[in-house]
């Protein structure tokens, strides 16, 4: 038996197994033949079980065989050292079967999991990308054909092997690979990996190695993902390899023909405005020049085109850059505070409840926010007030821009969004374009003689709340824990105002907790609340806090401290609240002695059964009789009210 396995098995792991169970199996038949010449037959036939699962696990296609020999082997000793008797011969053949039934089970179970293990190491060996897997001491234990052919280094030379042996193989010396990150995290390696990005439960680069393709390099796409048990205990590592050298060159030959059309349709703008000059000085020369009315005229329709022409080349120099930089996470705050600052409006009113919004849109977001304002401003009549919020919903998540004024008539809305000669539409087509390049839609909402509304609707995927503190990744600092002080995040209220009304970030939810201790305890959850605070120099004086149910939005936590009262801090606080949740109905459970306070604000009382089952069980604490709790339900209908 151990001749044919030599024979046929000659890899030195196989030898280093065959030995192994060599060995057992003599130490296993030596201990019995030694107990039973000193009588002992029961107890030491146990350890026959050791060589009989090694050799059905390591060798499973002869574990049964095996099985029969040893069990052969253990029966011949009983026959030749003990005094045979019928109990002995019935026990002796009873261990026998189930050395012989053991060995077959293990077999038939080992079988199989070789053919699983066989199946996995055939899907990654034919997958077309190069992939390589290594256990949990890095050593490598899966190196496909495509690795093989990338790398120039065959499975024979590097399975088994440990000490990162898979980096020599591309990076040409011992350092971590991706994958080791996953294994063992550490800044070291992580400097190795500086774009490294979590997509899901897997890491993903993007690097350059020079030493391939005979010194021209590659650009490779890199993802690593652990290999788990049943537990979730990580086991090991597998890493696959994509080569996008053709993808990059690509992008970058695109890039560097999209800068060439741009430079050379900046030549033309350019020759075609001093055309337009000196066509603009000729006409008003030939205004002063002529008084004949039908020359006056054509000269003036003459203007009309040029001035069009001008509009056309002040659209084309905004549309040259738009879609040539790839979609990212902006934080609507700052592209809303940089369209502000473009328009220049000083007698317009800006509130902007977006403090937690970000979306992954084209990075000329901003644009979009100033034509929607320049729009709404210059085309519209009476506009004294821009209010911006958003609103999630089912299909994704809407910022919602709204004005008081005219609004504009229904018959215009039709053709806002596309390029037309007159002045509006124009900025409104530019914006519809930059939305579509992230899947956003626009559109305009409002109710003629009401205000305008525009609502832009981000896909699901296209958008997130904050809900933690997070670094400083996108363009602005964080706040270091003085609370209120970054003029960035005033909601437009100049640096250096004393007094000012915003939502708080997550990071700030523990100040209104402490805020909140003399009021029941209360504390906030960036889940599911929106916490509105009025500051005064670093210090909260006011609050008011709106939860998202099931079924509605619940109004509450509205707190002054006691020093602080009697200020109007409590109506700055309610009114940011309403201001920025307009959109869904409210329901709150007011003091009685209040529901004049909160009327203003278009609240209205209704009974106890109106309200959402939900938000009602909060307040089983007055048995089902609010009224005899001196609190006394209220709502407030969606819609923005302007003041």
């Amino acid at each position: 038996m151990m001749n044919t396995i030599f024979s046929q098995l000659s890899s030195p792991f196989t030898r280093t197994r065959v030995l192994t169970l060599a060995v057992a199996t003599v130490i296993a038949l030596a201990l019995n033949l030694g107990g039973m010449v000193n009588g002992v037959t029961a107890l030491l036939s146990h350890v026959i079980y050791i060589p009989i699962v090694l050799a059905a696990y390591w060798f499973p296609r002869r574990g049964l065989a095996f099985s029969a020999l040893i069990a052969g082997a253990y029966g011949a000793l009983i026959v030749l050292t003990l005094p045979l008797d019928l109990l002995l011969i019935i026990s002796t053949l009873f261990r026998m079967v189930f050395f012989i039934l053991i060995g077959g089970v293990v077999s038939s179970l080992s079988a199989k999991l070789r053919a699983s293990e066989q199946q996995l190491h055939e899907i990654i060996e034919f997958l077309p990308y190069p992939t390589f897997a290594v256990d949990r001491e890095g050593t490598v234990i899966a190196w496909n054909q495509a690795v093989e052919e990338l790398t120039g280094v065959q499975k024979t030379e590097i399975l088994h092997k440990g000490d990162c042996a898979y980096s020599h193989a591309f990076y040409g010396e011992k350092r971590p690979a991706l994958l080791d990150l996953i294994l063992h995290p550490d800044p070291r390696t992580e400097s190795y990996y500086p774009q490294v990005k979590k997509e899901g439960k897997k890491l993903v680069t993007e690097i350059f190695i020079p030493r391939f393709k005979g010194g021209k390099g590659v650009h490779l796409r890199i993802a690593a993902t652990a290999l788990v048990d049943g537990r979730e205990n990580i086991t090991g590592a597998i890493e696959s390899i994509r080569d996008i050298t053709e993808q990059v060159l690509t992008e970058s030959a695109l890039q560097n023909t999209s800068n060439r059309l741009n430079t050379i349709a900046g030549i033309v703008r350019h020759d075609i405005s001093r055309k337009l000059a000196g066509l603009y000085g000729i006409l008003s020369i030939g205004v002063m020049k002529f008084d004949d009315p039908d020359v006056l005229f054509f000269i003036e329709a003459l203007k009309d085109s040029a001035q069009g022409i001008q509009r056309q080349i002040d659209i084309s120099r905004e549309f040259k850059d738009i879609g040539t930089s790839s979609p990212k996470w902006i934080h609507v705050q700052n592209a809303v505070q940089d369209a502000m600052g473009r328009l220049g409006c000083g007698g317009v009113s800006f509130r902007i409840w977006t403090e937690r919004l970000e979306v992954f849109a084209d990075p000329h977001l901003t644009a979009v926010f100033y034509h929607i304002f320049d729009s709404a401003i210059k085309e519209t009549e009476g506009v004294t007030t821009i209010v911006v919020t958003y609103h999630p919903r089912e299909n994704g998540c809407a910022i919602i821009a709204e004005t008081d004024g005219a609004g504009f008539e229904t018959s215009a809305k039709e053709s806002l969004f596309t390029q037309r000669e007159e002045r509006y539409g124009h900025g409104l087509f530019l914006a519809h374009e930059i939305c579509a390049i992230s899947d956003m839609t626009i559109r305009e909402t409002g109710t003629p003689k009401k205000g305008t509304r525009f609502e832009i609707l981000i896909p699901p995927e296209g958008f997130r709340i904050e809900m933690r503190e997070q670094d400083d990744i996108i363009g602005f600092r964080k706040n270091n824990g003085s609370v209120g002080q970054d003029p960035v995040r005033t909601n437009g209220i100049p640096a250096g105002t004393t007094t000012m009304v915003r939502e708080l970030r997550p990071d700030e939810f523990s100040a209104a907790d402490r805020c909140w201790v003399d009021y029941h305890d209360t504390t906030g959850d960036p889940a599911t609340d929106r916490i509105f605070a009025v500051f005064v120099g670093d210090r909260i004086v006011s609050l008011a806090r709106c939860r998202r149910h099931p079924d509605g939005m619940d109004v509450d936590g509205i707190f002054t401290p006691e020093g602080e009262r009697r200020k109007g801090y409590s109506r700055l606080a309610v009114g940011a609240l309403v201001d920025a949740c307009h959109n869904d109905v409210l329901y709150m459970h007011a003091v009685r002695h209040l529901t004049g306070f909160y009327a203003k604000m278009g609240f209205v009382p209704i009974e106890e059964k109106e309200l959402p089952a939900t938000i009602r069980e909060r307040y089983l604490w007055a048995g089902g009789n609010l009224e005899g709790a001196e609190v006394q339900p209220m709502y407030r209908k969606a819609g923005l009210f302007f003041s």
